[in-house]
């Protein structure tokens, strides 16, 4: 059964030495690696929005997951998406 993740659960992953050190796991890596708003994360953090089962999960996979997947993460989050290199220059994002 998939459980939510309290706002300071969730922070004190982000904050682990571990991934805070090496990964340099600020909000805003967070927020990319999920696809979400820097403040999205930041009110999770605070508890203003409860954290869903699946991204509670997410967190718990990137707390767990070796260097190499969390290497590989960032990478596909970094690069453009597929409709991003095909866009025409001054369409809309």
């Amino acid at each position: 059964m998939l459980t939510r993740l309290s706002g300071a659960e969730a922070r004190a992953i982000r904050k682990n030495r571990w991934l805070h050190g090496t990964l340099k796991l600020t909000q805003e890596r967070l927020a990319r690696l999920f696809g979400v708003e820097t403040r999205t994360v930041q009110r999770w953090e605070a508890g203003d929005v409860p954290i869903d089962a699946r991204t509670a999960l997410a967190f718990r996979f990137i707390e767990q997951a070796p260097q190499a997947v969390l290497d590989q993460m960032w990478e596909q989050a970094t690069q453009p998406q597929a409709s991003d290199a095909f866009r025409p220059a001054g369409t809309p994002s």
